[in-house]
């Protein structure tokens, strides 16, 4: 998926549901990579795997949820470039 908004650089979004923990996708960019919430391979680290549902994306919320939960990560990822400031909750890594 392409995905353009004023506030980031353009860049394309890989989704990927693997076999083993599908409630767990790995979302990739082509954009900056440069975040201190990334996993080794270089998907996002959008919540702590262990949180409860409530606070972590589920099918139960929809595709539009996760969009918006990596559209949200995206953005503080570009904050913290510009500010060295991490804008939201952090869990360990």
């Amino acid at each position: 998926m392409d995905l353009k908004l004023e506030d980031l650089p353009p860049q394309t979004i890989t989704i990927v549901f693997g076999r083993g923990a599908p409630e767990v996708p790995q979302v990739f960019t082509d954009g900056p990579s440069d975040s201190p919430h990334r996993y080794r391979d270089g998907s996002l680290c959008m919540w702590y795997p262990y949180d409860p549902a409530e606070q972590r994306w589920t099918f139960k919320n929809g595709p539009a949820a996760l969009l918006g939960l990596v559209v949200a990560h995206l953005l503080r990822e570009e904050w913290w470039r510009c500010t060295d400031e991490w804008p939201g909750p952090e869990a360990p890594h």
